[in-house]
């Protein structure tokens, strides 16, 4: 059963890995402070009830954080990618997952996340995929994810979301794909 858990995590981040000759790499120096992305991925794990979690392999151990299940780190050690994705995460997104600068693939999908969708998460200035489908998010989407230009792929589909699109969500010109299907 965990082979086919691991699977999905297994392909996108082969897919991030693929991407990378593509993705402009956050300038040198710019890397996220350690001790701000433990208390961010701490802060995800509390919140989300991690100890319940399907698999929560070497999450809040000494292990390097590039061995937490999910967690993807590029060469010099930033966290570009959090695949977490029908992992049986239950909570709210806290608003510390804004703190990942370094932060490119953000797959929380299919998963029982409840609450708003962080307006935080507008300053991942390099995340180029926002993966949030299969939720209970609800709320407005918000207008903070406008300011996303490098996003190229957005699902938020399957949630309870409401309200307007906001008109910042034009600002995405790399845009290719925009899912927000299924929402209240």
């Amino acid at each position: 059963m965990q082979k086919l858990l691991l699977t999905p995590v297994i392909i996108i981040l082969l897919a991030l890995t693929a991407c990378a000759d593509t993705m402009p790499a956050p300038e040198t120096g710019a890397a996220t402070p350690a001790d701000t992305v433990t208390e961010a991925l701490t802060a995800l794990y509390n919140a989300t009830e991690g100890q319940n979690w399907t698999v929560n392999q070497n999450w809040l151990t000494d292990a390097p954080i590039g061995e937490w299940y999910g967690v993807e780190v590029d060469a010099q050690g930033r966290v570009v990618g959090l695949v977490l994705g029908g992992n049986g995460l239950k909570g709210v997104i806290p608003p510390e997952l804004g703190n990942l600068a370094d932060l490119q693939l953000l797959g929380l999908y299919g998963n029982q996340l409840s609450g708003q969708i962080p307006p935080e998460l507008g300053k991942l200035v390099y995340l180029r995929w926002l993966w949030l489908d299969g939720n209970q998010l609800f709320g407005n989407i918000p207008p903070e994810l406008g300011s996303l230009v490098n996003l190229t792929r957005v699902d938020l589909r399957r949630n309870q979301l409401s309200g307007e699109i906001p008109q910042e969500l034009g600002n995405l010109f790399n845009l290719w794909e925009l899912y927000l299907s299924h929402n209240s």
